[in-house]
């Protein structure tokens, strides 16, 4: 649905181009319309043709810029989990209380994360306790919190 949005007015400017081009034919070879006439047709036909071929560079220059923003979005989201893992490592925590606190950081529940990694809820609190004690935060909000202060710092 979103490419047929995009193209649309292209679609719809092509299609008024074509309906010109066929209309100026005909009233050219039946001879039965005046040059006036003609010449409106065509004008109208080359304004068309024109904003169409506008429309065509935007939708290529936001595709450009889309295709950037969704790169710099992979490098970043990249960036933020190598920050995230460094940050794990210097606070020592094992594979298993890494993955908690990604986990606690993205805002999934104790619950949910029991059911993701197969395990007893009371073990993923009490890798939670760990972690939260490792990293001297007392809760997931300030263990999030404290990766959105590191990206809020770099604007």
């Amino acid at each position: 649905m979103d490419n047929v949005n995009k193209y649309l007015p292209a679609v719809v400017l092509a299609s008024a181009m074509s309906f010109f081009a066929y209309d100026i034919i005909v009233d050219v070879i039946s001879g039965g319309d005046s040059y006036l006439h003609i010449v409106i047709e065509f004008a109208v036909f080359l304004a068309i043709s024109y904003v169409l071929f506008r429309e065509l560079l935007h939708v290529k220059t936001l595709n450009k810029e889309i295709r950037a923003e969704k790169s710099k979005t992979a490098r970043l989201a990249g960036e933020l989990l190598s920050v995230i893992r460094d940050q794990f490592k210097q606070w020592k925590l094992s594979p298993s209380e890494s993955e908690i606190a990604l986990l606690l950081i993205k805002g999934f529940s104790m619950k949910e994360i029991a059911e993701l990694r197969n395990v007893k809820e009371k073990t993923v609190r009490l890798q939670a306790t760990k972690v939260y004690s490792k990293s001297g935060y007392s809760g997931r909000h300030e263990l999030a919190a404290h990766f959105i202060e590191d990206l809020m710092s770099e604007l």
